[in-house]
């Protein structure tokens, strides 16, 4: 339950923070630049909360929380007086009304920005990009990569965590120009490999670039003994003991401790026949799996048994900066993660890249009470990419999103007129048509990306 509800809090905090600072961006721009805001609203549908300011702007949270608008007084949205035509939107010139427009794609990267910098501040801890298997006959094997090699480079760019190793990648799927990949070896010794990522797919509803491309990141062996168990949960209950050596469960062999939890996950209420080694001793002993429930009140078997496992010093490395060089770093990932995003958009449109792997509302909602899960560090870090995903997302030039009304305005300030309006609402329907297009196959995706259609 505490579990549960830390993930609804990490929701609740990701649509404040993203969608907040983005609509209150263009609400502070234009009232600082004299024009009239008649409502601010978080949210879509149904209004939920609603109150008004001394000058009569209302300010709406809704049930809906896919985003949000400030709607400004304007005279292409209803009658404005005569007295009021100094404040309206479209009364305003061109600059003023791109630096409305432009204020929240702008806001939500400045807000990244701000998070990255206090990461890189606070530091981390992450694990060495150390390769573990390589699938043969893949493109990492035609490369030449072997087991037991730290990745520390790809095209001369220093790449020191595994995230940064797939965006480097990804970003050249369908590349002519084989990928250079600079690699250590445990003698230290440096090698470098050329990957054609010319015929490489990332395709599926849970893509693994990874396992796609023919590697698997190095896990160090963790045994399959019991080393802690949960408060609360059914293995406190069961007669499985601290120190059990797990072999079986149902007579069927468990490989590893990803084995053991899938295996409990696909099992939620069930009695399984496990297997154990205690004592020197062979037992088989039935152990009744618990249950919880996800976000989507998707049930999955929930144990409570873990390994008492350490990481080797000698697989961690940590990452921290002085506030200073924080800055160049912190900007980097704005850089890199703003080209990446555009890099995927353009990836699909030209269908290098599936249409399967775009994530909807519910995505994000896992994956913001799945970081808050994690920790402090976890949860900034989705904050920071989700937010420079809405910056570039709205930057695009699509009717119906900021990049849209910028890209009008460009056009009417260079043929010095306003649009025909039978033009810009072609424009509009164009835009939204294929939103929520996008939308549609997102959700889509989402959908099928359950349990229980899994």
């Amino acid at each position: 339950m505490l579990q549960l509800l830390i993930s609804i809090l990490g929701i609740l905090i990701t649509i404040l923070f993203v969608v907040g600072t983005h609509e209150a961006a263009h609400f502070s721009v234009a009232k600082l630049l004299g024009v009239k805001v008649l409502r601010f609203s978080i949210g879509f549908g149904k209004t939920l909360l609603r109150f008004h300011d001394k000058k009569g702007t209302e300010y709406v949270l809704a049930l809906i929380p896919l985003g949000g608008y400030v709607k400004m007084l304007d005279e292409n949205e209803g009658q404005v007086s005569p007295e009021e035509l100094p404040l309206a939107f479209n009364r305003q010139p061109f600059y003023k009304k791109f630096l409305i427009v432009l204020a929240g794609p702008a806001c939500n990267l400045v807000c990244a920005l701000i998070l990255y910098w206090l990461i890189f501040v606070i530091g981390f801890v992450t694990i060495k990009p150390i390769i573990g298997e390589i699938t043969p006959h893949s493109i990492a094997a035609a490369g030449g990569l072997k087991p037991n090699q730290q990745i520390v480079s790809i095209n001369g760019q220093t790449t020191s965590t595994w995230p940064s190793i797939m965006l480097r990648l990804v970003a050249s799927i369908g590349s002519p120009t084989p990928v250079k990949m600079e690699t250590k070896n445990s003698d230290e010794k440096l090698e470098t490999h050329y990957l054609d990522l010319s015929q490489w797919q990332i395709n599926g509803l849970n893509p693994d670039p990874m396992a796609s491309l023919g590697l698997t990141p190095y896990e160090p062996p963790i045994p399959l003994i019991i080393g802690v168990m949960a408060k609360n949960s059914k293995a406190l209950t069961s007669k499985l003991k601290i120190g059990d050596k797990i072999i079986a469960i149902n007579k069927k062999p468990v490989k590893d401790w990803g084995d053991l939890i899938t295996t409990i996950y696909n099992h939620p209420d069930e009695t399984l026949l496990f297997t154990i080694e205690r004592d020197h001793r062979k037992l088989d002993i039935p152990v009744t799996i618990g249950s919880k429930r996800d976000l989507l009140w998707t049930k999955y078997g929930y144990l409570g048994i873990g390994p008492h496992f350490d990481m080797p010093p000698n697989l961690l490395h940590r990452i921290q900066y002085s506030p200073l060089t924080a800055i160049s770093y912190a900007w980097q990932q704005i850089t890199d993660f703003t080209y990446f995003n555009l890099l995927l958009f353009w990836k699909m449109s030209t269908g290098k890249l599936s249409l399967q792997s775009l994530g909807g509302p519910i995505t994000i909602f896992e994956s913001a009470g799945q970081a808050l899960n994690y920790g402090f560090i976890s949860f900034i870090g989705f904050l920071a990419f989700l937010s420079v995903a809405i910056g570039v997302i709205n930057i695009l030039p699509i009717p119906g999103l900021d990049g849209g009304h910028i890209f009008i305005q460009m056009i009417e300030a260079v043929i010095r007129r306003p649009l025909p309006e039978k033009i810009i609402i072609l424009l509009y329907r164009l835009g939204f048509l294929f939103i929520f297009a996008m939308m549609l196959i997102a959700l889509t995706n989402d959908i099928l990306r359950m349990h229980w259609f899994s």
